[in-house]
């Protein structure tokens, strides 16, 4: 058997009919929950419930925003998937701009080319909350 042969019989039966990007989305949308519920309670010791609710409903709403644009791409016989991977991509690029974020508040050691892209130039522009 070679190797190829073996990593296909690895995934058998793993038939999710989903791409590469609309994993990066759901990883990202978990990554940037669990940093800001940290965030949260390390600022104040405390969850808010609203701003978590709040939070659910807007990664909701972004995945409903994914789902569509699947649909657009179908209802556009767009075989490529634009729209559907343009989506994707720019919400994964936005949940690492929030990801990253959330990690310089929680004192996380962030080199400074992730803070260039994201617009962080002032070194204490966060709290430090250590």
């Amino acid at each position: 058997m070679n190797e190829i042969q073996q990593l296909q019989s690895v995934f058998e039966g793993f038939e999710l009919n989903a791409n590469l990007l609309t994993w990066g989305v759901l990883l990202g949308i978990l990554a940037d929950f669990a940093t800001g519920i940290a965030k949260g309670y390390k600022a104040d010791g405390k969850i808010s419930s609203s701003k978590l609710r709040d939070g659910g409903f807007k990664k909701a709403g972004m995945m409903l925003v994914v789902f569509l644009s699947y649909g657009l791409s179908l209802l556009f016989n767009d075989s490529r998937h634009i729209i559907f991977n343009s989506v994707q991509a720019y919400y994964i690029y936005t949940e690492l701009v929030s990801l990253i974020e959330n990690l310089i508040c929680l004192g996380v050691d962030v080199p400074w080319i992730l803070r260039k892209i994201i617009g962080d130039k002032k070194e204490d522009k966060h709290e430090d909350l250590s």
